[in-house]
């Protein structure tokens, strides 16, 4: 009994050490794989979605700005 129990107990640790190495490896393969996209979209003309936001936000704030303008010509035409 205390043999088999040794065995099993051996057993166990060979899958937690491979299942420990698993996890350092998966890391390891997601920190390259992020190294390798990064550096791909750093090569493209990409924004972040943050940046997108905010250059729509302006662009909404500059088009309310020109109505503003073409309402304020439209009126000042119409007074001459």
């Amino acid at each position: 009994m205390a043999l088999e129990q040794a065995i099993l107990d051996d057993i166990s640790e060979k899958i937690a050490g491979g299942l420990r190495l698993l996890g350092s490896v998966k890391e390891e393969a997601q920190s390259q794989v992020k190294t390798i996209v990064e550096s791909a979209l750093d090569g493209l003309d990409v924004v972040t979605n943050e940046r997108m936001q905010v250059a729509e936000a302006l662009l909404v704030k500059a088009r309310e700005k020109i109505s503003e303008m073409e309402a304020r010509i439209v009126a000042l035409e119409a007074k001459r």
